[in-house]
């Protein structure tokens, strides 16, 4: 039987990290061979020692192999993995630089509004040329998306390439584990903390069981239930969250806990994403939530060759081997994907990207949703969910709509659509002001490979 391979583009991300940590937790993964892609040699040799190294000192049967071009690493893929992102902490200063130049204050500016169209126009013409570059060398292979603006860029190669795709955002896990924080069902004593609720390294207990359903970084949790008996939780959260002072929310979640009590769903996957969303948001709001825009320095994502040395500290023998790969829960959804494509059997999956087609019966088919989904060996799925919420459906369907607009205008060179994604955006009141803001995004993606 072939061998099962899996390249990761983009390997000196913080994702990568994640993904050795977990594969070596499920026998499904043994013996195959996983191709780490990097421009950066350094950053790859690193990262490709630390992989060896765990394969060596726990004695599975694991091939490392790193590759400066993608061309090289691709051909026998099974999946691939997209983490790749274009000169990332910089250029996402820059979105909000040019957002507060014409008076626009966003939280998280990277996948809502003409933030989003920027880090389109530099991101989906990469990731369509590696759609173009599968095609010819591993027809056969699904391409799972990671990276942002995730709605726009997963369009994107629905609409402008023939690979297999689906994009995968870990909002929904985010999301889960504040609130079990909520409700009062977390167990781990060593729980990280950022922002005031439990990260766990992004991986959440798994007490409760969360639907959420919408677009990315904008969907709108249906259900929630205990996740071993079954029972709805959901009057018992809302009756928490309704009455409790708001200080006792978790901090990064107290927006959506007043925006909750005034559509009457919990909106994820957390504040900033959300409130760059919702055109409600006012200073009040602001004031009374703590929202502040993101600490891009704080930000744990890109790793250079340092980093990736002081993780390779964590390696040193089978003990402390053993304990770097427990560090985090196991079950992070990303390394469930291959795992789940690689078994023979079909699994329910909390959250895909993908082209709607009536998965949420009252928005567009032809618009890129967030839904629960079915995997399996070379099957993806969504679910069908029925309606949105109709108060909250609006939202949604013209974010929506704008994706595919940025999604045209990246992967085209189109400016007419480009314009027209800032002309419907609802924290842009002036013809004026919208042609302004693209002329200065266009100006400063001109140094990156851009179709314009």
């Amino acid at each position: 039987m072939k061998k099962k391979k899996i390249v990761l583009i983009g390997s000196g991300s913080q994702f990568t990290e994640f993904y050795l940590q977990e594969l070596f937790k499920y026998p499904e993964f043994n013996g195959a061979t996983i191709a780490l892609v990097d421009r950066k040699p350094d950053r790859l040799k690193v990262v490709k020692g630390i992989a060896e190294k765990i394969n060596a000192y726990l004695g599975w049967d694991l091939t490392f192999e790193g590759f400066g071009d993608r061309r090289e690493a691709l051909p026998g893929a099974d999946v691939v993995y997209c983490f790749a992102a274009v000169n990332y902490k910089e250029s996402w200063k820059m979105e909000r630089t040019l957002c507060q130049k014409h008076g626009l204050n966003p939280y998280e500016f990277h996948t809502s509004g003409v933030s989003s169209l920027s880090m389109g126009i530099r991101h989906i013409p990469l990731v369509l040329d590696i759609c173009a570059d599968m095609e010819k060398l591993c027809p056969d292979a699904w391409l799972v998306l990671d990276n942002n603006p995730l709605t726009k860029i997963v369009t994107a190669v629905l609409r402008h390439s023939r690979t297999k795709a689906f994009g995968y955002c870990n909002g929904h896990e985010l999301e889960q584990m504040a609130i079990e924080q909520i409700l009062g069902k977390t167990e781990k004593e060593d729980a990280v903390e950022t922002h005031g609720f439990e990260r766990e390294y992004m991986v959440p207990g798994g007490n409760v069981s969360v639907q959420q359903i919408g677009i990315n970084h904008l969907g709108w949790v249906v259900q929630i239930r205990d996740a071993k008996t079954g029972e709805d939780l959901y009057p018992k959260f809302r009756d928490i969250v309704f009455n409790c002072p708001l200080d006792e929310i978790p901090l990064g979640y107290r927006f959506s806990a007043e925006i909750f009590k005034r559509f009457g769903y919990f909106p994820a996957p957390a504040d900033t994403h959300i409130a760059d969303y919702l055109w409600c948001v006012d200073d009040e709001m602001d004031r009374l939530c703590h929202l502040e825009p993101f600490d891009v320095d704080a930000w744990f994502g890109g790793r250079n060759a340092a980093a990736w040395e002081e993780i390779a500290g964590k390696v040193q023998d089978v003990e402390s081997t053993k304990a770097f790969i427990e560090e985090r829960r196991t079950g992070w959804q990303s390394t469930q994907i291959a795992r789940i494509m690689f078994g023979g059997n079909y699994e329910y999956f909390p959250a895909i990207n993908i082209m709607n087609k009536g998965c949420i019966s009252n928005l567009n088919d032809d618009v890129v949703v967030e839904v629960p989904g079915v995997l399996g060996p070379d099957f993806v799925q969504g679910i069908h969910m029925g309606p949105l919420p109709e108060q909250v459906l609006a939202y949604c369907q013209l974010h929506a709509t704008q994706a595919n607009l940025v999604a045209d205008a990246a992967a085209t060179g189109n400016r007419e659509k480009a314009l027209q994604s800032l002309l419907i955006d609802p924290y842009i009141s002036s013809v004026t002001k919208a042609e302004a803001l693209l002329a200065d995004v266009l100006d400063y993606n001109r140094q990156y490979d851009i179709r314009f």
